[in-house]
């Protein structure tokens, strides 16, 4: 019997899946890690695994996918050490960022584009060579660009400038903003004073979407552009994985240098999988963003799977190129 334990250790929750001969017969959660470039990062990864893995069977196998792990590499090596003072010396183990694990399990190990859109915004692409290309996810104050941020923030500027009297404003969100929060007067108050402004402002992205999807021109239009925003992340993500010597997209045209074709040489669009809280939105957002993809030959898909189907994809399959990406572990076995 072969055991193998996959791990998605995050910021805001850990994850962990224990498969006996390709069957998953156990699965736990527990509170988050913080990051792994955090002070005592490698500590509270270690405790993070203890607590939703406790009372589990040896696994023969480690793979992980953390948060922080491509900004403090360094770190990697004092982790598996942990893991296998925890499981056994000689367990193997693999170590990955969680953004690598996430995209193997969200298109089932083959190259292409994954895209999350939440309070934030992030696109990873990874060629059949294993070479990364991530785009966006610079956070609230410098990118996120069509996130649920995004389309809040836009929603909340044409809210107050329908209150001030100026060009651009929404009466229909102005009365959703009073709705949610009161009197305008006291929303700076109530967003600054927020234990996270970004996710405070996100709130309002529904808002925005119900908005546009009742026929409100301005809610429209930020919604209509978010879809725009979000479509050139991902394509940003897929034409920087062989990007043409000449102009945004090279010689090549708007499609890169694979011209229409997806990520295996085949005819049609490369496959985006796309995640994220802000999908939930639904047709509204949905129909413009499927429009946006397909004019840069591009197709959303559903996730395969998630980060630790990722995880156990890496332990099971040594050919899927996110082998690539694997943290170097000197001394230890993989």
């Amino acid at each position: 019997m072969t055991r193998l334990l996959a791990l998605d250790v995050g910021k805001t929750g850990c994850r962990a899946a224990l498969s006996e001969d390709g069957h998953r017969v156990a699965t736990g959660e527990w509170s988050g890690a913080s990051g792994l470039a955090d002070r005592d990062g490698v500590g509270r990864a270690l405790a993070a695994v203890d607590g939703a893995t406790g009372g589990w069977p040896a696994p023969d196998a480690v793979a992980a996918g953390l948060a922080g792990l491509a900004s403090a590499p360094d770190r990697a090596a004092a982790l598996a050490d942990g893991l296998r003072e925890r499981f056994g010396a000689g367990v193997r183990v693999l170590l990955a960022s969680d953004m690598t694990t996430w995209h193997a399990g969200a298109l089932g190990g083959a190259p292409g584009v994954v895209l999350a859109a939440g309070t934030g915004t992030v696109a990873l692409g990874i060629d059949s060579a294993g070479r990364p290309a991530r785009v966006d996810g610079w956070g609230y104050l410098l990118g996120d660009a069509g996130s649920g941020h995004a389309i809040g923030r836009g929603g909340l500027d044409a809210a107050l400038r329908a209150h001030d009297g100026r060009p651009g404003g929404s009466a229909t969100l102005l009365a959703r903003l009073r709705d949610r929060w009161g009197d305008p007067d006291a929303l700076p108050g109530r967003i600054h004073g927020s234990d996270n402004p970004a996710r405070e402002v996100a709130r309002f992205a529904r808002d925005v979407v119900d908005a546009a999807g009742t026929g409100d021109p301005v809610a429209g239009a930020i919604v209509t552009r978010a879809a725009s925003d979000l479509a050139d992340t991902a394509a940003a993500a897929r034409d920087r994985l062989d990007p043409g010597p000449a102009g945004p997209h090279g010689p090549h045209g708007p499609h890169g240098p694979h011209g229409p074709h997806g990520p295996h040489g085949s005819d049609g669009p490369w496959p985006v999988a796309c995640a994220g809280g802000l999908l939930d939105a639904g047709p509204v957002l949905t129909r413009p963003l499927d429009d946006a993809l397909a004019a840069r030959a591009l197709t959303r898909t559903p996730p395969r799977g998630d980060a630790l189907d990722g995880a156990r994809l890496l332990l099971e399959d040594p050919t899927v190129p996110h082998h690539a990406l694997l943290a170097p572990l000197p001394g230890v076995l993989r």
